[in-house]
């Protein structure tokens, strides 16, 4: 029994170690350049040339998105300077507007006062009669002498 132990752990042991002598074969073949080596430059030279590309892409892409940031916050300035004026505009259109409504208010009041005393004043109508045949009289008058 320990004879087939020790021939079975020497057979394990030989096999053991006739594998690792093939990977290192595999990987000195690999480490000397081939023709596959020289087939991928050109493919890495596109490569890198496409990505130089695209950097160039990127940089034009991120200068016009600069451009259309500064035109948008450009015409965001001009557009809130726009609707102050138009604010202001309308606010001094009211201001007219509540003066002339506050000026016809005031001739009405007067008016109003004036019309008041003509009706306390009864006498003042009577010459006022008297006064307008004299005007008739002295402007038929007038118009004789021409």
């Amino acid at each position: 029994m320990k004879m087939t132990r020790l021939l079975f752990v020497s057979i394990i042991a030989l096999s053991l170690a006739s594998f690792p002598a093939s990977p290192l074969r595999a990987q000195d073949a690999a480490a000397t350049p081939t023709t596959d080596m020289k087939d991928m430059k050109p493919s890495m030279e596109q490569m890198h040339a496409q990505m130089e590309q695209m950097r160039t892409q990127m940089a034009q892409m991120q200068t016009l998105m600069k451009d259309a940031m500064d035109k948008m916050a450009a015409a965001d300035a001009a557009m809130k300077t726009h609707m102050e004026s138009e604010q202001a505009s309308m606010k001094s259109q009211m201001a007219l507007q509540q003066a002339v409504i506050d000026h016809l208010q005031t001739m009405n009041d007067h008016m109003q006062a004036m019309a008041d005393r003509m009706t306390m004043m009864p006498e003042a109508t009577d010459m006022n009669k008297k006064m307008g045949a004299k005007t008739k009289k002295s402007k038929g008058m007038m118009s004789d002498q021409k």
